[in-house]
Formats: structure tokens, C-alpha cells, sequence
């Protein structure tokens, strides 16, 4: 798990900002103060794996983003020589056989520069990993490598952004290397939901699932993976109602659970074609995704993301809120609970007062602790741009920043003068 952001040079993030994660994040606030920007930060590692697993660049147009020329990404007030510094803090515990169990804690920091060469990717010129390994049969340990002249030290075989190359390994670790190390930071092991999804579709074309199965940024692999997982078994701690625990039902059961109805059948035919076909209650009629409320089809990715994904992976979804009723949104907050508890990281992105008040209500359940439920206010206060909102094991939040979800008191002051 992410326990720690650090990132500097990077967009609006000149002076280096820390960003404390939790088991379940939510990042709220004010528009255009970096939280799409710290989720750019991992969706650039992941899509540089996808692109090439072997690479030493970071790939800055692919399959999640198209952030431009490096230009862009560097901090308007940086100088063209400094790098731009992505520092990830992990705590993991991973099971190996015979039930030994290894701890880990430390940081990985990667350095960038601009490529003379492409200015659509930037080199990767520095590599620092700290930490410790804690295991049930051996003596613990710390590690501490820094590496510079990456494109000299690295072979066809070996990748940096797994974690670490093989040939700088201590010897007393090397045994560790590929049973554990590519697991702490699992770049490519990112379920990213943007806020531009996909609306109804008439059909949709079948199509090869990639390696790592996951719905699409906007969505547009939903209904594929949907019929291809249909008979995957969720996780135990998911599971609704009496049916089957596969993935189909459980989507089903979920939906009907936030929206108090629904009905969800994908079939296919000979040819290529999908079909999606939804109903808003529980009879047995089934209609298009156009001719049911658009909500149904905003939140289906999200549902399915959530049950598919597994413990050590992380879940990226912007504006869940949209098109919800307010009920909606609450219930859905409280599946991405669920979904954290199960050992999936959650990263959520939105302004909705509706959603922090479950996430709250969520603690108060004991479904999630207030330490796993991170708060993040971005704000426009000079020194503190990135705010953490302690929050009581009862849910409650005692200091609430001008700005921090404060409007509604703010519109009740000028209507009713209280």
C-alpha cells in the first residue's frame, strides 16, 4: 500500500507537497489545485509499463493520459535543468509459501528530466530506494540504493518501474527479489475510472481483454469484461443477497442496492455484437441503456471495477457522484468502503459533500478506521495548498477549513441570517 506521496517540480507542485494516503483517500476541494494531478503521478507510471515494462522513460501520452510535450508537466516556475521528483512511501505484507509473511516498509524516489530527444517523454535519471524487510524466518534488514547513469546499468531484461534492477541488489536480499519486490510497488495494478465515462451505447464490439482486466478509463471495457468475467467469484466480504457470488449477480445486486431496483443481462450472438440491457426495477423487462436513467450507466464501471479488483490493488475513480441522486451517491461511497476493506487502495476524487459524509458514516460502521480513511483538502492557502482532515473514530470532523465543504452553511447564513 501507498502510505506517502511526495512530489515536487510537477505541474502547480513547485516546492516539494507530501500527500498522506490512507486504505480509502478522498481528494476534495478547490478546482485547478493539483488533485487530478497527483493521480497523474501514478496513472504515468502505470501507462509507461503498459507502453514498454522495460522502459526508463515516462511515457506522457498513452492509454490513461495525454498530458503533452514535457513543457506541460514541468512547474511553469522551474528552471529547465531541475528534474521533476515522484516519491512513493509503501508498508507492505505479503504471504510467501510455507505461511512466511514479509513486512516491508520504505520509499522509492524517481528523478526526471527532459529527453533532448522527445520532448513527449521525460528521462528517467535518478533511482533512490530505502527501506526494510521484516520476514517470519530471517534476520530483518535495511536496503538503501542510489542509482544514476540508468541507461549504462540497465539490461533488455530488467525493468525500474517494477521497483529495482536485479544487478544492484545486496547479496543478502537477492533471494527475496522476485518473489516480493515487484509486488511493493505495483504500478501496473491500477483500476482508473475518469470522470468522462462513456454514456449508453446501442452495442457493443467484443474485444480481447489485456493482460491486467480492467473496465477502461472511460468505461468502454464494462460491458466486454462483464460477459468474458461473468462466472468470477467476488470476494467474500462484497457478497449480496442469496444468488451466486459471481461477478454478473453481484454487479446486479449492487446496482439494485443503490438505485433500490435493477436488472442488468449483457448477451452476445454469432457475430461480434453485445447487447447491454437494463431495467430500473425488478420485473422481468429489459430495455436499452438509453431508455434507462443515465445514472445506471455512470456508475455500472465503477460497480464492476470495485468487485473485480484485488487486494494490493489500487482503485482510481473521479467524480463518482456524477449523475447520482444524492441517496445514490451515499450508497455507492459506502461500496467503496467496503472495497478498501477488502485490501484494495481507493483513491477518490470529488466534490460531493454527499460522499464525504458516508465515507464518515462508513467509520462510524466500523466498515473502515478513521487511520485507514485519509481526507485531503486542496485549498488555496499559501503554504498549505494540501490540508489533512483529522477525523474522530466516530466519524466526526472537528476542524473544518474555510472552503472544506462549507458552502450550504454559507448560503443558510445569507437566506436565513444565522
Amino acid at each position: 500500500m501507498f502510505t506517502k506521496i511526495e512530489l515536487e517540480n510537477f505541474k502547480c507542485f513547485r516546492e516539494k507537497t507530501v500527500f498522506p494516503l490512507g486504505q480509502l483517500t478522498l481528494l476534495t476541494g478547490i478546482n485547478g489545485r493539483g488533485k487530478s494531478s497527483l493521480l497523474q503521478s501514478l496513472l504515468l507510471m502505470r501507462q509507461s509499463i503498459e507502453y514498454d515494462n522495460r522502459t526508463n522513460k515516462l511515457i506522457l501520452n498513452g492509454n490513461c493520459l495525454n498530458l503533452g510535450r514535457f513543457d506541460e508537466i514541468r512547474n511553469t516556475g522551474t528552471s529547465r535543468e531541475k528534474p521533476i521528483y515522484f516519491n512513493y512511501f509503501y508498508d507492505n505484507k505479503i504471504g510467501l509459501e510455507q505461511n512466511e509473511i514479509i513486512t516491508s516498509q520504505g520509499s522509492v524516489s524517481y528523478s526526471f528530466v527532459e529527453d533532448m530527444n522527445d520532448d513527449l517523454v521525460a528521462a528517467l535519471t535518478e533511482f533512490e530506494i530505502h527501506g526494510n524487510l521484516c520476514s517470519s524466518s530471517t534476520n530483518n534488514f535495511r536496503f538503501y540504493c542510489k542509482v544514476f547513469e540508468l541507461d549504462r546499468r540497465l539490461k533488455d531484461n530488467q525493468t525500474i518501474f517494477k521497483f529495482i534492477p536485479d544487478q544492484i541488489l545486496e547479496r543478502e536480499f537477492e533471494h527475496y527479489n522476485q518473489k516480493i519486490f515487484h509486488k511493493l510497488l505495483n504500478f501496473s495494478a491500477i483500476h482508473y475510472i475518469s470522470a468522462d465515462r462513456i454514456g449508453p451505447q446501442d452495442f457493443y464490439l467484443r474485444s480481447t481483454l489485456p493482460q491486467f482486466p480492467n473496465v477502461g478509463l472511460k468505461g468502454e471495457q464494462t460491458v466486454n469484461l462483464l460477459h468474458r468475467m461473468k462466472d468470477e467469484l467476488i470476494n467474500d466480504k462484497l457478497y449480496l443477497g442469496e444468488d451466486a457470488q459471481t461477478l454478473i449477480i453481484q454487479t446486479q445486486e449492487w446496482l439494485n442496492k443503490i438505485f433500490d431496483g435493477a436488472k442488468v443481462e449483457v448477451s452476445g450472438s454469432q457475430t461480434n455484437i453485445l447487447e447491454l440491457m437494463l431495467n430500473s426495477s425488478l420485473s422481468k423487462d429489459r430495455f436499452r441503456p438509453a431508455n434507462i436513467g443515465f445514472g445506471y450507466h455512470c456508475i455500472l464501471p465503477i460497480i464492476v471495477s470495485g468487485l473485480i479488483a484485488k487486494k494490493g490493488e489500487m482503485l482510481i475513480v473521479e467524480n463518482p457522484e456524477a449523475h447520482l441522486h444524492p441517496k445514490a451517491q451515499s450508497e455507492l461511497a459506502k461500496f467503496l468502503a467496503k472495497v478498501s476493506n477488502c485490501g484494495v487502495q481507493v483513491l477518490i476524487e470529488s466534490h460531493s459533500d454527499h460522499i464525504l459524509n458516508a465515507l464518515r458514516i462508513a467509520v462510524l460502521d466500523n466498515i473502515l478506521t478513521n487511520e485507514e480513511l485519509s481526507i485531503l483538502y486542496f485549498s488555496q492557502k499559501i503554504g498549505e495548498s494540501v490540508i489533512q482532515i483529522p477525523i474522530d473514530s466516530d466519524g466526526k470532523i472537528e476542524e473544518w477549513p474555510d472552503g472544506f465543504f462549507d458552502q450550504m452553511d454559507k448560503d443558510f447564513e445569507r437566506l436565513f441570517g444565522i
